[in-house]
């Protein structure tokens, strides 16, 4: 019994001081790739709709405060399409491993990126992403803000 008892603490030790118990929480972004075409952007006044976050918990504590978020996206070269924005949680919670929420995520507005000033008609708009956006990707990231910040990624695919 006293070695079992020895061999547990040695392991909460080791956990403890590796991080292993660390809080956090960790977030996927769903779909991943995000397809978009011409059309579905126009439909849509060039936001990015029904991203899912995928969050889940990993590590102990009994009060783990998620602040908030920030939306980036990027382009190939690791420049930002637009200045990255910041979406308010504010949620205190307990924090124990392997708890799995799905969550509605931003709205992204890829409006910047087309400079996009409202003057495009669909064929025109179709016309332009064909010449200048089709082929190419962006890489979308949220990262959830709080005591140990997590970030997910997803590219975002023009077709």
């Amino acid at each position: 019994m006293k070695k079992w008892l020895l061999i547990s603490g040695m392991i909460l030790v080791v956990a403890l001081l590796t991080g292993c118990l660390t809080p956090k929480v960790n977030v996927a972004i769903k779909p991943n790739p995000i397809e978009l075409t011409a059309e579905t952007l126009w439909e849509n006044d060039l936001h990015i709709k029904d991203i899912k976050l995928q969050l889940s918990t990993s590590g102990f504590s009994t009060s783990y405060t998620i602040e908030g978020g920030i939306v980036a996206v990027v382009d190939e070269d690791g420049e930002d399409v637009f200045e990255p924005f910041t979406f308010d949680i504010g949620a205190t919670t307990i924090i124990v491993p392997g708890i799995k929420l799905e969550e509605e995520g931003p709205e992204v507005s890829l409006a910047p990126a087309f400079d996009y000033d409202g003057v495009f008609t669909k064929d025109s708009f179709i016309q332009y992403y064909d010449e200048n956006w089709k082929g190419k990707e962006l890489k979308l990231s949220v990262t959830i803000k709080g005591k140990n910040p997590t970030t997910g990624t997803a590219k975002i695919v023009f077709e």
